[in-house]
């Protein structure tokens, strides 16, 4: 279950993250994004009033409560999370009001899928943070985010698994795939993981093909097939330099 996964995560901390936790009613919706790196624009995309200036025919499913970030951050030299001011530009900054480190991860780096399997400092670490977004379309607010500094795939399979994880949204966005330390997936396995984790919305730049890290997850994971992919329905579309520059990331209804 949701809560599972993230109590889980939270250990036996007793800070703000537990603090979230017990006073949140029932299941947390999770939206999951893999490879995340320093990129926070899914909590504009997925915030509940970005809907109203992109418009859709269905009934969209409801917004995630909470992100969970992992990507094992192969970088030694880096100043990601060392201040408050995260991102700012002339229309939106992101700001870290709060930060606590809950219990490091145990997880392996596969070198049959990552760069970099030495790791860094940041590898296995793990930490709730509160992100405060102020946008001239959006207002201001605050998200609660998880970051995982792990393994993707090592994640999902001694993590989200395990626990039975179901997430609302999954974002594949710049997975990797070779790009700067990203490995050697294209994270094209997502697609045929959806059922598994209950995913209901699916969020891609639609850049992946089957690679030899891919290959490597179904060895990891029997549990994912190349046979078993979930239908995806089309129900958005923004420009790919609205966000990675990568591609037109396009929102999927998971059937």
């Amino acid at each position: 279950m949701s809560k599972q996964l993230l109590l889980n995560l939270c250990g036996g901390r007793n800070g703000h993250f537990k603090q979230f936790l017990e006073h949140f009613d029932g299941e947390p919706r999770i939206a999951w994004y893999p490879s995340a790196g320093e990129d926070f624009r899914s909590l504009l995309y997925l915030h509940p009033k970005y809907r109203r200036f992109n418009l859709t025919a269905i009934n969209e499913p409801t917004p995630p409560d909470i992100f969970l970030f992992t990507d094992y951050y192969p970088w030694h030299y880096s100043r990601f999370l060392d201040n408050a001011l995260i991102y700012s530009d002339f229309r939106t900054s992101i700001h870290l009001d709060y930060m606590e480190e809950l219990p490091k991860l145990d997880l392996p780096l596969h070198p049959e899928i990552v760069d970099f399997p030495e790791g860094s400092i940041a590898t296995n670490r793990v930490f709730f943070m509160k992100i405060r977004v102020k946008s001239d379309v959006l207002g201001e607010y605050t998200y609660p985010v998880v970051y995982a500094f792990a393994e993707n795939e090592a994640f999902f399979c001694e993590r989200l698994l395990p626990n039975k994880a179901v997430l609302s949204h999954i974002i594949h966005v710049r997975y990797g795939g070779g790009l700067c330390g990203g490995g050697l997936a294209s994270g094209i396995w997502l697609k045929h993981a959806l059922k598994a984790l209950q995913c209901e919305v699916y969020l891609s730049d639609g850049h992946y093909y089957w690679q030899s890290g891919d290959e490597f997850l179904l060895e990891l994971s029997p549990g994912v097939s190349k046979e078993e992919e979930s239908l995806l329905s089309e129900f958005r579309v923004i420009p790919g330099h609205k966000w990675s520059g990568n591609g037109d990331v396009r929102w999927h209804l998971v059937g």
